[in-house]
């Protein structure tokens, strides 16, 4: 799916955090605990990842099944599916790659666009 295609497709859902959102839980009065809780949440995002590709082919959460049939209602089966492939791509890459800040600004400064 090419890029301007894909912009195309997702300026159809509507924006579901602000582009300025900031979580505000952070503080560095509990730094230590905070980065406790950190490590303890990537321990889980690993573990759930294992099972992720074990699992992927077999069923889909209940989000990306909302997601897909959107999708479809709105573009089509056929490009609901380039779609939703290349959505999960992108969120892959941003949530479990830990895609940097400056490069997540980029991102969304070609979303702009």
């Amino acid at each position: 799916m090419e890029e301007h295609e894909f912009r195309r497709v997702l300026d159809l859902f509507p924006v579901v955090r602000s582009r300025d959102y900031c979580d505000e839980s952070k503080g560095d009065s509990s730094s230590h605990f905070a980065q406790d809780e950190v490590t303890e949440w990537q321990k889980g995002w690993q573990e759930m990842d294992k099972k992720d590709e074990l699992n992927e082919n077999e069923s889909e959460d209940a989000f990306w099944s909302k997601f897909r049939a959107a999708a479809e209602r709105k573009v089509g089966l056929t490009n609901a599916e380039r779609f939703c492939s290349a959505f999960k791509t992108v969120h892959k890459k941003l949530v479990y790659e830990k895609l940097s800040l400056e490069a997540a600004r980029r991102f969304v400064a070609t979303s702009k666009n």
